[in-house]
């Protein structure tokens, strides 16, 4: 169970071609709360937009998982819930020591990442639906040409 401890200000961008970011804290695990909180809990941050389903696999994959061992943060787990991403086993201290920069770099990686190989299938699939379109057409222009009389 979490607590809201911000209504995230900022704009939210809805167009699926914008660079995916984390805007702000949303929500931090009720434990946070008590006289003696835990060192760790959950936090959650809200996305700039709804994440697709690329995305969403590597953000919650292996790699994202290395880079944060690299990076010092090989405890944390992350998981997208809707527009959230909950980070688990952390506080709020950690996130304003550094943690949150490294999440939000490679949040936008990711998305710039994802976009980019998508644009590349874009173009394959288009490059391949001409071709295909030119060799239907040459071929109806050499069976137009034959001749039973």
């Amino acid at each position: 169970m979490s607590i809201n401890v911000s209504n995230h200000g900022k704009a939210m961008d809805d167009a699926p071609e914008s660079t995916l970011r984390l805007m702000s804290v949303v929500a931090v695990s009720r434990e946070a709360y008590a006289l003696e909180p835990p060192h760790s809990y959950t936090v959650s941050a809200v996305f700039s937009r709804r994440v697709n389903p690329a995305e969403a696999r590597s953000i919650q994959g292996p790699a994202s998982h290395a880079r944060l061992d690299e990076a010092g943060y090989g405890h944390i787990s992350l998981v997208i819930d809707d527009r959230r991403l909950e980070i688990l086993n952390t506080n709020l201290a950690e996130l304003k020591a550094g943690l949150a920069s490294v999440l939000g770099s490679l949040i936008r990686e990711i998305s710039d990442q994802t976009r980019l190989e998508q644009e590349k299938r874009d173009e394959a699939a288009l490059m391949k639906s001409m071709s295909d379109d030119a060799r239907r057409k040459e071929i109806e222009e050499q069976a137009q040409g034959i001749s039973f009389d």
